[in-house]
């Protein structure tokens, strides 16, 4: 017997928050992909150094795309799970309440461990906005679901 909930209030819309969120991952990251030079530039920039992408020659700016555009894979795999806890989501499934949680702590926590190595690992200034809206997604996620909770119970 399939196990669904009934659909009450914000649960009706939980499903779709959350698969905004995940393509707003899955955006930025083929963002930073298409354009690597980009987020050298910034990680350079905010600790101060003079060095920019067009003064690389070209085999360090392959090297330099691999080790750049590789973290935003998995950041596209993280996009992709968020949907498809959206997707269990909108079809009341009661596992994906608890998938949602995990993704969101999972947000969360990228966004807060990607800032922390910004700041002191990388001695940025600031962090970059990317950690800013990780780990926004992330309280964002938990905050619904926890609205929702009795929902999926």
């Amino acid at each position: 017997m399939k196990a669904t909930v009934r659909e009450n209030g914000l649960a009706k819309y939980t499903w779709l928050i959350i698969a905004t969120m995940s393509m707003v991952v899955i955006l930025i990251s083929v963002f930073f992909i298409a354009f690597p030079e980009i987020t050298f530039d910034i990680s350079m920039e905010y600790p101060g150094s003079s060095l920019t992408w067009e003064i690389l020659d070209e085999s360090s700016k392959v090297g330099m795309r691999f080790l750049i555009v590789r973290p935003f894979w998995d950041e596209i795999l993280f996009g992709i799970l968020g949907l498809f806890c959206a997707w269990g989501l909108k079809k009341r499934e009661t596992f994906a309440w608890k998938l949602g949680v995990f993704w969101g702590v999972m947000m969360l926590v990228a966004g807060i461990a990607i800032g922390l190595s910004e700041l002191f690992i990388g001695e940025w200034p600031t962090v970059c906005m990317v950690t800013i809206v990780y780990s926004i997604i992330g309280v964002i996620a938990l905050s619904c679901l926890f609205f929702v909770k009795k929902d999926f119970d």
